[in-house]
């Protein structure tokens, strides 16, 4: 697709988000469009699965229970002399929201964002705790949008990343699909993950996962530029690179009020 049809996309399935996608995984595919969602068909043995973009950690204003306005009004209950650091975090997890450290690739065959998004009303660490429940052999919420065609499609998809041992599957997951080494964040990510956030002190500890999460995810980036960045051609470099490096500038004012 090309010209005034990027216009109707939404951030993660942008111009930028391709190139992003190009980069990271390595796949340089013709891209489609359905439904006004972009994506790429990828084969996976004998099964096509049609592979799009998600946003991560959702700070946007507009989805289901309205994410930010509950984090606002719940920060207005810290003390006064923190609060002008957690809202200022606030506004940087907003303007990170759309940023090439908040988008990874996800299956548009078997629905899964719409997994993702009724799960956890959008929640990143709701998602990876089911789908770690999943791989556990737990029972898991993440079928419940797929029709009975589509989830053999997904758990065929899913088990590619299955490990000898099951428990550690998750890690492989989130290190290919979101580029996250740290199985201390993935535990942690999976803990919390099942808790609602229902407190100031929630949503700040929540705010400090999605900034480790895009520090480890910004280091990943850098790596497949350094080894990867011939797959773009030099405008998506020079695109990639202004992306790449205002999301870091922004990430560097965490700590300032």
């Amino acid at each position: 697709i090309y010209g005034e049809d990027w216009l109707m996309e939404e951030f993660d399935t942008s111009y930028l988000a391709w190139i992003l996608y190009k980069l990271f995984y390595g796949i340089d595919k013709e891209i489609a469009k359905n439904k006004e969602r972009s994506y790429v068909e990828i084969d996976f043995g004998n099964k096509i699965i049609n592979m799009s973009g998600d946003t991560d950690y959702n700070f946007g204003p507009g989805w289901s229970h309205s994410i930010r306005k509950k984090y606002e009004n719940y920060l207005e209950k810290v003390p006064s002399e923190y609060e002008d650091l957690y809202n200022t975090q606030l506004s940087r997890c907003v303007k990170l929201y759309k940023s090439v450290l908040n988008i990874s690739f996800m299956p548009q065959t078997g629905n899964l964002q719409s997994a993702k998004k009724g799960i956890g009303n959008d929640r990143l660490d709701t998602f990876i705790w089911a789908l770690n429940s999943y791989y556990i052999d737990e029972t898991s919420l993440l079928f419940n949008n797929s029709t009975f065609n589509n989830t053999s499609y997904l758990k065929e998809y899913l088990d590619l990343f299955k490990t000898e041992h099951k428990e550690e599957t998750i890690y492989n997951y989130c290190y290919k699909i979101y580029g996250i080494e740290s199985h201390e964040l993935v535990d942690e990510l999976i803990m919390h993950g099942k808790e609602a956030i229902d407190s100031p002190e929630k949503v700040i500890a929540f705010m400090n996962r999605a900034y480790r999460f895009w520090c480890q995810k910004l280091v990943y980036i850098k790596k497949r530029m350094e080894c990867n960045i011939d797959i773009l051609t030099d405008n998506e470099q020079t695109i990639i690179l202004q992306s790449v490096e205002d999301a870091e500038n922004e990430l560097n004012k965490w700590f300032e009020t």
